[in-house]
């Protein structure tokens, strides 16, 4: 669960502010990220 948040949802200040995801091309809104976390916690 950490590695999703730390890559998906928690903005990089050496990335000026955008996620390691935003900054390879992956732009979600609040509720793609929502919905991709719930898969991550059933696959857990």
């Amino acid at each position: 669960m950490f590695i999703f948040f730390y890559n998906f949802v928690r903005p990089h200040s050496s990335l000026n502010g955008l996620t390691p995801a935003q900054v390879a091309g992956l732009n979600l809104t609040n509720r793609g990220k929502k919905k991709y976390l719930l898969v991550a916690q059933i696959l857990l």
